[in-house]
């Protein structure tokens, strides 16, 4: 059925579309009562979405390199002892001399890491073999020989083991799983060193003495 665009009508619909600038403006488009339809206009909003997704695109291509998130250890190595005397309570006294004396201590001990370029400590204990957050309260006595008629300093101490290690992350490729761009390993695993870190784990329990020296009076 036609409809006649007489200069009547045509006076109606230029009013039914100015009143709807008024109302808000035309963001989708307004039909035509004569049967067109006029051509949506496109918000601010959906330009800068779709701007955005345009360089998403691009700084995401199939086959260009990307990290797939796994990490792992490599050349772990045994590296020193190191003797650590720490100054707290319980952890030393002092005793006279001669003969043999009994030394209650307590030490408060744990894992010493220097970096974890990014790995979690669950992932880095599993890669080095030993607990790196373990911290613990060590008590316990010991029998310590005084050989001279002097006083003495008697401390307790800890040994830890120092290592070294490497950390690798790995490299992949950016590829379409259906609707989706993922980061892909390659057949081969290519591995990327990241870099290198230390850590001493506790290792044994350890005691000095030393004499204090005597006081000179003037």
């Amino acid at each position: 059925m036609r409809i006649a665009r007489s200069r009547k009508t045509r006076s109606l619909a230029v009013a039914v579309a100015a009143a709807g600038l008024l109302a808000g403006g035309l963001t989708a488009g307004t039909t035509d009562l004569f049967g067109g339809e006029t051509r949506p206009t496109r918000s601010t909003d959906t330009i800068t979405q779709a701007g955005a997704a345009q360089s998403a695109k691009k700084s995401k291509t199939k086959g260009q390199s990307c990290r797939t998130g796994a990490q792992r250890i490599r050349n772990k190595k045994f590296v020193t002892t190191v003797y650590d005397w720490p100054d707290t309570p319980g952890a030393a006294t002092s005793m006279p001399g001669p003969g043999k004396r009994i030394f209650e201590y307590k030490l408060e001990v744990s894992n010493k890491l220097s970096a974890t370029f990014g790995m979690t400590y669950k992932e880095l204990s599993a890669g080095l073999g030993f607990e790196v957050t373990n911290t613990r309260t060590v008590v316990d006595r010991v029998e310590i020989e005084l050989p001279e008629k002097a006083q003495y300093r008697v401390r307790a101490g800890m040994i830890y083991k120092k290592y070294t290690f490497d950390v690798y992350e790995e490299h992949g490729f950016w590829n379409w799983h259906g609707d989706y761009l993922v980061c892909q390993s390659y057949l081969q695993p290519e591995w990327v060193m990241k870099g290198s870190s230390t850590v001493q784990n506790p290792w044994m329990d350890a005691y000095k003495r030393t004499k204090t020296p005597k006081r000179t009076t003037h």
